[in-house]
């Protein structure tokens, strides 16, 4: 009886920000079995509500190098229509942040918010 009742229990369903936070842990691991594991690319869910896909690299990217990561072009398409398909879903925008602290925003996101982008615990 009591397996039974483990299996027809229900699933909790997550909230929206441990989705997020899950979404971008599985950024990570694509970006690890990529072409581009090299660059050490991690997602993680960043703002006051987690809203944001903080994407981090350990490269010092350019602005071709980013656009071509977000919209999934060439060799850069870590994910199938790029980090931009991917984050769709569930963030209101994406700030990629290079080595040298240079970030670059996609979406609903400022500038100065992104630059000051905290990662969700």
């Amino acid at each position: 009886m009591c397996v039974m009742a483990t299996v027809c229990a229900p699933r909790q369903q997550q909230s929206p920000r441990d989705e997020r936070i899950a979404a971008a842990s599985l950024l990570t691991r694509r970006c690890a079995a990529s072409r581009l594991a090299k660059w050490n690319i991690r997602g993680v869910a960043a703002g006051a509500d987690c809203s944001v896909l903080l994407v981090d690299t350990s490269m010092v990217l350019n602005d071709s190098l980013v656009e071509a990561i977000h919209y999934g072009t060439g060799p850069y398409a870590v994910v199938d229509g790029g980090v931009r398909q991917f984050s769709a879903r569930s963030f209101r925008g994406v700030a990629y942040r290079d080595r040298i602290g240079r970030v670059r925003t996609y979406g609903n996101l400022t500038q100065r918010e992104a630059e000051e982008l905290q990662p969700c615990r």
